[in-house]
């Protein structure tokens, strides 16, 4: 794989003193200690018992990003259907959203042909400065754990970048999806704040194994 350039290169992780912990398999911790039962209770209960869940035992993927809802305060649901797409690139952003609106996005669970997500930037999301939303992320998790999960965004517009990082937490898998919120946000106001952005996410974890990733853009505007 080519190594990422321009608004890519600083979501790869870098060393911020964070040492991830030796990378175990299911089985493995539920191997380890097996003759304590307070403990052996204790991770059934962590990784709910012994048997490795795959909701969708024809994909491989460990992650699964099943929707993103990007819920504003007071608003109706606005969705971007990416069920046409398999390896999906895809973000929540931390700084935009219409004025009563919340947008959903979602992804299937199966293999089917990809859709051109770098068109997506052709036709951005135009949203009101000083919009009051929060941004809610339903996944699965399968095959294995996933530690560590990260969401990682690059956000450009013209000359000026920002790069935001947010842990998710790490996660065993389970039959029923899991469900990530934000905290409260609001979109920037001003001048300077208003107008188009190009945004690159990634969604990554400690072995710095890439799930996905996503471009497209928004533009703030005013009420």
């Amino acid at each position: 794989m080519a190594a990422p350039v321009g608004d890519e290169a600083d979501l790869i992780k870098t060393n911020d003193g964070y040492k991830a912990p030796e990378k175990k398999t299911i089985d493995e911790l539920v191997k380890l200690d097996a003759e304590d039962e307070s403990l052996k209770r204790y991770k059934e209960s962590l990784l709910g018992g012994t048997k490795i869940c795959s909701p969708f035992p024809n994909d491989p993927r460990k992650f699964i990003l099943q929707k993103l809802e990007i819920v504003v305060e007071g608003g109706p649901t606005h969705e971007i259907d990416l069920s046409s797409t398999s390896h999906l690139t895809f973000s929540f952003f931390h700084f935009c959203l219409l004025n009563g609106l919340t947008l959903c996005l979602f992804l299937t669970e199966l293999n089917v042909p990809n859709l051109d997500l770098d068109k997506l930037r052709d036709n951005p999301i135009e949203m009101i400065e000083g919009s009051q939303y929060h941004v809610q992320i339903t996944f699965f998790i399968q095959h294995d754990i996933v530690a560590g999960l990260r969401y990682a965004q690059s956000s450009t517009k013209k000359v000026f970048r920002s790069v935001e990082t947010v842990m998710l937490g790490s996660y065993a898998p389970r039959e029923s999806p899991y469900v990530w919120r934000s905290e409260d946000e609001e979109v920037q106001s001003g001048v300077m704040f208003r107008g188009h952005y190009n945004i690159t996410s990634v969604f990554t974890d400690d072995d710095d194994q890439e799930h996905l990733k996503f471009k497209w853009a928004i533009k703030i505007v005013k009420p």
